[in-house]
């Protein structure tokens, strides 16, 4: 996998985890915690595309943002901001 490669998957893997915590997915437990921990992993992402994948998400007219998902996106938003890394 060459850097290019990666890059694009790291981004694809950390869109995926924002957009499956904001649905609330039970079956996987997907909190706050297991979120942040995959955008702050070895192989996440920085903080700014972090913050701009969340932008894609909320741009994203496929992407259905019930009041529960605009409140766990706020709380997410808030925690990215707070974060160091």
């Amino acid at each position: 996998m060459n850097n290019i490669d990666l890059k694009e998957w790291r981004l694809k893997r950390a869109k995926g985890a924002i957009e499956e915590y904001l649905r609330g997915v039970k079956k996987r437990a997907a909190d706050i915690e297991w979120v942040m921990g995959v955008l702050k992993g070895s192989f996440g992402v920085s903080k700014k595309e972090a913050l701009e994948l969340i932008e894609q998400i909320k741009n994203d007219v496929t992407f259905l943002m019930t009041p529960e998902r605009f409140e766990r996106l706020n709380k997410l938003i808030k925690r990215i901001e707070a974060e160091e890394w």
